[in-house]
């Protein structure tokens, strides 16, 4: 038990959130100014490496055009989200090389890995930029926050981005660390995703 209890805090100190604005997150990271036209990657497990992205025009018209007509209602953002996640990592990925990137963290390890600190930094700039370019009319960015084991659920500690619904104050986890580079996030509701909530009984969260 001891032992369990040493390796999950070093994990945590890995993967874990100050549970605070994104703004701050992101500079406690060393990511500052986070723009459309050019934004930092973080890969590597916990931020370890952290690239430049530059997006042009086309890029940012690939992913607008899934806002296109804007979404009408809370749940119609979500679903609007979930697909541009995917779309902003495909476009990065084929920058950075973290195209190659799978789902969760102990299967495979490289420069070109992502962990949950790595995912939900790079989700939290995504959905950062959405904001930026007015895309989000029902939710606001939130910082990071974690679930760890005993005191929530799951085996491991895990991290993901969050945003807030705005007219009611529900927050939901935005996890994109569930799936292969490329694919949709998930959204769920952050209590439930605090209870250990996951995609598949195959994740090793």
């Amino acid at each position: 038990m001891k032992r369990f209890l040493a390796l999950s805090l070093l994990l945590l100190s890995a993967c874990a959130s100050n549970e605070t604005t994104y703004q701050h997150y992101l500079s406690g990271k060393g990511l500052e100014s986070q723009l459309p036209e050019r934004f930092q990657h973080c890969h590597g497990y916990g931020c370890k490496h952290i690239t430049p992205v530059r997006f042009t025009q086309n890029d940012w018209s690939v992913i607008e055009a899934v806002f296109i007509p804007p979404p009408a209602t809370p749940a119609a953002e979500r679903e609007a989200i979930k697909t541009a996640i995917g779309l902003f990592e495909q476009r990065v990925g084929a920058q950075t090389g973290t195209n190659v990137d799978i789902h969760g963290t102990f299967t495979k390890v490289g420069d070109k890995q992502l962990d949950c600190v790595d995912e939900s930094t790079n989700t939290t700039i995504y959905l950062s930029l959405l904001q930026q370019k007015g895309l989000l009319r029902f939710h606001r960015v939130e910082g990071p926050t974690m679930r760890v084991p005993i005191i929530h659920a799951g085996r491991w500690p895990h991290q993901t981005a969050v945003i807030t619904q705005l007219d009611t104050s529900e927050f939901f986890a935005v996890d994109s660390w569930f799936h292969d580079n490329g694919a949709p996030a998930e959204i769920i509701s952050l209590k439930k995703w605090k209870e250990g909530w996951k995609p598949n009984a195959d994740s090793d969260s």
